[in-house]
C-alpha cells in the first residue's frame, strides 16, 4: 500500500527542512513584533496591552500561513523549482512547459496551504499514489525529480582552490605516466 522510494524520502526531508526554515523565520518575526509592541505600546492601559497579547496567537498563525505561502511561491518561481530544502536534498520541481510559472508556483503553495488547513494526512498522498504525485503536483501539474545539471562535469564544480588542486593532480598524473 505505501511506497517508500528514495525520492519520496528526500521529498519528505526537503519539505520538513523548508517548513523548519519557515517556522524559525516566523518565530523571529513574531519575536521582533512582540518587542515592537512592548516598546511602542508600553504606555497604553493594561487592558489594551492584554488585548494585543491575546491577539498575538491569532497573528502568529496568520503570519505563519502567509509566510509559508510567500516562501514557496517566491522560491519556486525565482529559482525555477527549487527551495532551500529541495536544493539541499538534490531535488527540483519541473514544469511541463519548462520554466516554472508564477501560476504554477502559487498553485503548489496553495496546495501546501490546503494540506495544512484540512489535515496533515493530505501531505501523505504521494505515498499512496502509484505515480508518487503529491497534492501540490496534482494542483499545479508539475513533478519533483532529481536535480541533475548536465552542463557541469565533475571537474567544473567546486571553489577555485578545489579546482586548482584537481588540475594539479591531473598534471601530476600526466607527468607520472610520461
Amino acid at each position: 500500500m505505501f511506497q517508500t522510494s528514495d525520492i519520496l524520502k528526500k521529498r519528505v526531508y526537503a519539505l520538513t527542512t523548508d517548513f523548519f526554515i519557515v517556522v524559525i523565520t516566523n518565530y523571529f518575526l513574531m519575536a521582533s513584533f512582540t518587542n515592537f509592541l512592548k516598546t511602542v505600546f508600553f504606555h497604553f492601559p493594561l487592558h489594551a496591552q492584554l488585548f494585543l497579547i491575546h491577539k498575538l496567537a491569532m497573528m502568529t498563525s496568520v503570519s505563519l500561513l502567509s509566510l509559508s505561502f510567500a516562501y514557496f511561491s517566491i522560491f519556486y518561481f525565482v529559482t525555477n523549482g527549487r527551495t532551500m530544502g529541495k536544493t539541499l536534498f538534490g531535488l527540483k520541481v519541473i514544469s511541463p512547459s519548462g520554466e516554472m510559472t508564477l501560476k504554477e508556483s502559487m498553485q503548489r503553495s496553495f496546495a501546501y496551504f490546503s494540506c495544512a488547513m484540512f489535515g496533515s494526512f493530505l501531505f501523505a498522498l504521494s505515498f499512496i499514489r502509484k505515480d508518487d504525485k503529491s497534492l501540490a503536483d496534482v494542483f499545479s501539474g508539475t513533478n519533483v525529480v532529481y536535480d541533475h545539471n548536465e552542463n557541469l562535469s565533475e571537474i567544473d564544480v567546486g571553489t577555485e582552490f578545489q579546482l586548482s588542486l584537481v588540475q594539479e593532480e591531473n598534471n601530476y598524473d600526466e607527468n607520472k605516466a610520461a
